[in-house]
């Protein structure tokens, strides 16, 4: 598994994807955000256990689609970005970003590959994208507007046949089972009640392994952040 090929791979996937929202008109949606196209980085294809995290959108990003940035500045952003591990903010110094999102991508990703040689919560070894490929205004967009936008959420499926998860894990909850129903039409096994873990298995292979839960900030306010991560590594394992 070579990074170089799978960027380009990706690039040839992104280009098109792109070049058809820029010629749209998004005067009816202003701040509708740029999308959220990935990069992999080189650690990825070592580890031994390759994971991908799908969140649900972004808190903005990178600008909007009204200003039509190219696809080498939308992925200059995510790389720089680097999963949160230089955070910057109001001009204050880089940080760790310690969201329960990233706590919890951080730490899944770490207990599963921590024996392999300097891997440590810092290393960009898995993977990051989302269901939806853009926001509007910080938050998710309108249910008008990620109908107009159906390609989008196409994109995922694409991206896992590229990059070759073992692991895909979304961090999701109820809030976009519409599409990954259209997309996926996954059958669901519940490993925790209310909601809390799934497995999800499709006929076409599409997915890997793969489970689904709720947003770690839920889970944090629920108090099962601890709980849903126990059983988590426990279903990987099986």
């Amino acid at each position: 598994m070579d990074t170089l090929i799978i960027n380009q791979q990706l690039h040839e996937l992104y280009q098109p994807y792109l070049d058809r929202l820029h010629i749209r008109d998004w005067s009816m949606y202003p701040k509708a955000s740029s999308p959220l196209l990935m990069h992999v980085f080189d650690d990825y294809p070592v580890m031994p256990r390759k994971i991908m995290i799908v969140g649900q959108e972004t808190h903005c990003w990178a600008g909007t689609m009204k200003d039509q940035l190219s696809l080498s500045r939308l992925l200059r952003a995510y790389k720089k970005f680097e999963y949160g591990n230089h955070y910057v903010k109001n001009g204050k110094p880089p940080r760790l970003l310690t969201s329960p999102f990233w706590n919890f991508s951080r730490s899944l990703f770490h207990a599963l590959n921590n024996h392999h040689s300097g891997v440590t919560r810092r290393t960009t070894g898995f993977l990051w994208t989302n269901i939806s490929k853009f926001d509007e205004d910080g938050t998710t967009p309108t249910w008008e507007l990620q109908q107009q936008n159906e390609e989008s959420f196409a994109l995922l499926k694409q991206e896992i046949a590229i990059t070759k998860p073992d692991i895909v894990l979304f961090l999701t909850g109820k809030k976009y089972d519409y599409w990954i129903d259209r997309v996926f039409s996954p059958a669901d096994d519940e490993i925790l009640k209310n909601g809390l873990l799934y497995k999800l298995t499709t006929a076409d292979g599409s997915l890997p392994i793969a489970f689904k839960t709720e947003h770690p900030r839920t889970l944090c306010t629920q108090k099962k952040y601890s709980t849903v991560m126990t059983e988590l590594l426990k279903a990987v394992d099986k």
